[in-house]
């Protein structure tokens, strides 16, 4: 964790309006003590707001628990949750505590809460409300002072609509909704963040660049980054392998970034021709849908068959 989400909202890179606007929401959530509900898609920092609402605000002396909704079993779920007594199931050998009550005078982080079964969800409802549960195998009622986060990568309200999520539920824990947005959409922070990242690889001792190339920047920027600031990390950790000097050069950048139409002619002397931009505009299209036939025709404009005329002209696998 790093010193600036320990402290708060210090330090936070926010060149974009968008991360200008959500700062000071931020630092008057932190304060508060009602739940929060955090949306967007993969990788656009739902944890690391999670850290900063509980370290920016008076639980931050508190514990921080994070449940991974998606990576524990759901018979097991309910006991690391709630706990349980000795000789609750089977291998219940020795009371236990679980996460609720492990969270007590801080904050519970449930990510991907999309994730939690309707059952589950119902025995959530009354925590969340009320702040007390019962073990599992227990009787005695326990009362906790927790602050609930909840994090999803779906619309909840849609998925309410659906019937995979509790309308009771998703109210309690909508008190307060950030959406948080892609990082295609603030581009801004890209470069810095980059520099962020690289620089933390030199901290490592991983990397001795200490800046990138004109082409490299105009790479990174240029690119739509699915997998949002995670993926971003990523590329520059792996960039930072493949630089041996003190500059990032564009070719340390995985192959689908440099094959951008914005970028693929940057600082050469030839014009593109028509077939080259053709040819480089499927191959970038197919690479966005992942490969799909139907769904790449379908942004050109074009047929599925004169797509696969195309590819066989031009050798596209």
């Amino acid at each position: 964790m790093t010193t600036a989400v320990k402290e708060g909202l210090a330090g936070v890179i926010a060149e974009s309006a968008a991360m200008r606007e959500l700062l000071p929401v931020l630092a008057r959530l932190a304060e508060a003590r009602s739940p929060v509900l955090l949306e967007g898609e993969s990788g656009t920092g739902k944890d690391l707001v999670a850290h900063w609402l509980h370290y920016g605000g008076p639980r931050r002396d508190g514990p921080l628990i994070k449940v991974h909704c998606p990576s524990i079993p759901g018979e097991l779920l309910e006991s690391e949750l709630f706990g349980h007594e000795k000789g609750a199931f089977t291998d219940a050998r020795q009371a236990k505590a679980g996460k609720i009550e492990m969270a007590a005078q801080g904050t519970l982080y449930f990510d991907q809460v999309q994730d939690l079964s309707l059952a589950l969800q119902a025995k959530l409802l009354r925590v969340v409300e009320e702040r007390r549960f019962e073990r599992l195998g227990g009787t005695r009622t326990l009362d906790v002072d927790v602050r609930f986060v909840a994090s999803s990568t779906q619309d909840l309200a849609q998925a309410v609509q659906a019937g995979r999520f509790r309308e009771d539920l998703f109210h309690r824990l909508n008190v307060v909704r950030l959406t948080l947005a892609p990082l295609r959409n603030r581009r801004e922070d890209i470069l810095p963040l980059a520099a962020l990242f690289l620089a933390r690889e030199r901290e490592r001792k991983a990397t001795g660049a200490v800046a990138f190339a004109p082409d490299t920047a105009e790479a990174l920027k240029g690119y739509h980054w699915p997998g949002n600031v995670r993926e971003l990390r990523s590329v520059v950790e792996r960039s930072a392998l493949y630089t041996t000097g003190e500059t990032v050069p564009p070719s340390a950048l995985p192959g689908h970034l440099l094959e951008q139409p914005s970028v693929l002619w940057a600082g050469r002397d030839r014009r593109p021709t028509i077939k080259d931009v053709e040819q480089t505009y499927i191959r970038y299209v197919l690479d966005q849908v992942g490969g799909s036939q139907t769904k790449a025709a379908a942004i050109l404009g074009i047929s599925r068959k004169a797509l696969w005329e195309k590819r066989r002209r031009y050798g596209i696998r």
